[in-house]
This record gives structure tokens, sequence and C-alpha cells, in this order.
């Protein structure tokens, strides 16, 4: 015997558990079917026969076949595609019975303004607004003409004729106007003034490819150059050691050793800064009597109080001494002023040497800066040190004499010094910290600790 199955119960206490519990499978099938009948048309229950069927009363008359299959007969009875996805595929009327289009300016004008315009064109009466429309349309035209198509290049843009670019020269205004003013005038003129980068006239850096190496260098150099290099590169460890007798005086040299006996006693005697040592004598203050009493050797001082007459009077006056003041006080800077005309000139003169100064300063740090390469990334750039050899190893001729240096290294040098690429260091893969211990098991009590 099959058992029933036991219907589910669940809570339809609210909204949200109403529209989760109840199957509205059969309402949304029936509401499917009602639109596919109105995108179809008419339902065929509220057909007339009329329409679903048609009574042949003429005799078809036999035809001479036109096409040799029925593959083709087929494809000329169909309707064109470009004409089949322009008709519409659903019967569903539209809801929006009149629509509202929008008007050409032609359309909205009025006859009286039509009839104006004809009578004015056959009179050749023309307004100033079309003649520069029509104007500004032929000048667009010609500048679509004659502008180049995509991948053709006619021109050069940094061509120069005369020490001017093309296209933006003013004629003989252009000798004795500023570049800004040119730059200003160009502006609103619908052309642009084309200026070349820096870079295309001079170079950012004057670091020569291939250094001219020390004369002290060659295999049979002379002995003033010979001399000449030690003496640099003697100079170079000099101030390498200077630097490095510099750290360790302000860093290790700073810090004394000292006993542990001594650090305690420093450090109770700075722990006990500030606390009291012995016991400070306590003062008596002595209580007067009640019996005695204060008397001020002058008489109290009376408050009588000034009329509004001696006030203003005092007023004026201090506005009076004011006035004074200040008068004599423009008078003395007019004669100071006077006296110090003598001293401009000097002053004038410290001011422009001042200022020769710093502008001599800044052109040879400009100067210096084209030789020094740039700070590409956050390695220094090193310079090589100078490949040299002692007196004892000059043999005379390239045959036997000791090489130095590295032509891989030089060259590597050189491309960073130039700013070619950027300087950079060995990176070496990291090895983990490998933790040693000594199993138990494998443990035998006499053999010394490896680790």
């Amino acid at each position: 015997m099959v058992s029933a199955v036991k219907k589910r119960r669940v809570s339809k206490k609210n909204k949200k558990a109403w529209r989760k519990h109840t199957d509205v499978a059969d309402v949304d099938e029936f509401l499917d079917e009602k639109r596919l009948e109105e995108r179809l048309g008419t339902p065929f229950t509220e057909r007339h026969n009329n329409e679903l069927f048609s009574i042949d009363k003429e005799l078809k008359k036999p035809t001479k076949a036109q096409f040799q299959t029925k593959r083709q007969r087929r494809q000329q009875l169909k309707p064109l595609k470009c004409f089949e996805i322009l008709t519409p595929q659903s019967k569903v009327q539209d809801p929006v019975i009149k629509r509202n289009r929008v008007k050409t300016p032609e359309e909205r004008k009025s006859a009286l303004v039509k009839r104006i315009e004809a009578k004015r064109k056959l009179l050749g009466i023309v307004k100033a607004k079309d003649i520069i429309a029509q104007r500004n349309r032929t000048a667009h035209q010609t500048w679509r003409e004659s502008r180049p198509k995509r991948g053709e290049f006619n021109s050069d843009l940094w061509e120069v004729e005369d020490g001017k670019l093309e296209g933006n020269n003013f004629g003989e205004l252009e000798d004795w106007m500023l570049p800004s003013t040119i730059a200003h005038n160009v502006k609103n003129t619908g052309r642009f003034k084309k200026k070349a980068p820096n870079s295309v006239v001079k170079k950012p850096f004057i670091i020569a490819a291939v250094e001219i190496p020390h004369p002290g260098m060659s295999y049979n150099p002379s002995f003033v150059a010979h001399q000449d290099l030690l003496q640099k590169v003697a100079d170079t460890e000099l101030k390498v050691l200077k630097e490095e007798k510099h750290l360790e005086r302000v860093t290790t040299r700073m810090f004394s050793k000292v006993t542990p006996n001594k650090k305690e006693s420093s450090w109770l005697t700075e722990m006990s800064e500030g606390l009291p040592t012995q016991l400070e004598p306590e003062v008596k203050e002595e209580r007067l009597s009640d019996d005695d009493e204060y008397r001020a050797i002058n008489p109290p001082a009376k408050n009588k109080k000034k009329t509004l007459k001696q006030r203003r009077k005092i007023r004026e006056a201090k506005k009076d001494e004011l006035k004074r003041k200040h008068v004599d006080k423009v008078e003395k800077k007019k004669a100071s002023d006077i006296y110090k005309l003598r001293f401009l000139n000097q002053q004038l003169s410290k001011q422009e040497s001042k200022l020769e100064v710093i502008r001599n300063k800044r052109e040879r740090k400009e100067k210096a800066r084209l030789l020094q390469p740039k700070h590409l990334s956050k390695v220094r750039f090193q310079p090589l040190d100078l490949e040299f050899n002692l007196r004892q190893e000059l043999k005379g001729n390239l045959r036997n004499v000791k090489p130095q240096g590295n032509l891989l290294k030089s060259r590597l040098n050189s491309l960073q010094s130039r700013n070619v690429i950027e300087p950079g260091k060995l990176h070496f893969k990291k090895k983990g910290k490998v933790k040693k211990f000594e199993k138990s098991t494998h443990k035998m009590g006499w053999e010394p600790k490896g680790y």
C-alpha cells in the first residue's frame, strides 16, 4: 500500500513568506499564453470563419514552370531579408496613438516669412549672417580638403628658414617683437607657435661616450704624467681614509668603555640629581604683635576729580604733543635721507657684486651638473677607480705590460654616467635560515657539538 505524502506545512506569517511558499507557476503560464496571443493577434477562438478559411472558386490555369527546382521556387517566393526585418513581429497595438513630431526650422516658418524671404532673394538682398556663414563654410571646406590624410607626411614641423619656423613668422615685425608677444598674438589666431624641445638643439649632458684616458695610463708614459696619475690616486685614497677616520671618530670613539662599578656610580649620580642632600635650616618668622601698627610716612592721597575743562585741556595738550613729535620725526627723516644719498651708490654696488657672485656660482653649478650623471635610481652612481701601474710594473712595451681594469665594467660605467641605464647593484638570492639542532635519537654523548 502506497502511503500518502504528507503535505509540507510552512509559515505564511507575512507577505515575504506568502511570496516564497505560494506556487504561482500556473498563473505565470496563463499570462505567458495571453501575451503570446496578443503578439500573434486575435485568439483563434474569437476569429470568424472568413478570417480562418477561404473558398477557392477560380480554376487554376496551367503555367509554365519558371523554376527548375523546388528550392529555387521557395527562395523566390520568400520576402527579401532587407524588407522582412522592417516588418513588425508583434501584433500588439501601439499604446500611444498620436505622436508629436519635431518640425524642421523650414517647416516652422510661417507663410508670411517665407514670402518675404522669397521676395528678398529675387531682389538679391542677402543678410550679413548668411554671408558670414557661407564664408565660414567655404573656409572650412578648404581646410578639410587641404588637411593631410592619414599616413601622409609632406612637411617637416621643425623646418627652419632664416631662423624662423614656417607658418609662424610675422615678417619684419618678428625682428623686434619679444617671444612672449609673438606667443600671445599667435594664441588667438588659430595658429600655434611650434617650439622644438631643448634636447633637439643641445644635449642634456656633455659627457663623452669614450673619455680620453689620462696620459699616465699609457704603457710607456712620461715621468711627469705617471707621477701626476699616482698623485691623483693618492689624493683619492687619502680622501677615503679621512672619511673613514671621521666616521670612526663620531661613532666608535665617541663612546668610551667603563667598568660596571663606575657605570653604577654614574647611574646613581644621575638619578639623585635635584634631590636634597642636607636638611635646610628652618627659618623662624617673627610675628608682629597686635600692638604694633603700620604707619606711612606720607599722608594719604586724596581722590580729587578733575573738571571737564581740565580734562579737555589735558586731551588737547596730548594731541598737540603727538602732532609735534610726528612733525619732528618727519623732518629728522628728511635730514637723514639727505645725508644717506652718498651711501646709496655703495649699497647698490655691493648689491650688484653680490648678485654677480650668486650668478657666477649658479653658472658653475649648472656646468658641473652637466658633467654629472642624473639620479635615476635609489643606487647612487659610483665612478670607477683610476687604473694605474707602479713604476716597477712598467715594461716599456705593450706585450709585457700588466693589464689593469675591465673593459666590460668600464663600458657599463660609461652607460650609467651618460644616463643610458640606471645604476644598480648585484642582487643575490636570499637563503633561508636553517635551524640546527641535535636529535635525541642520534645523540652519543661524547662527540663535540657541531653548532
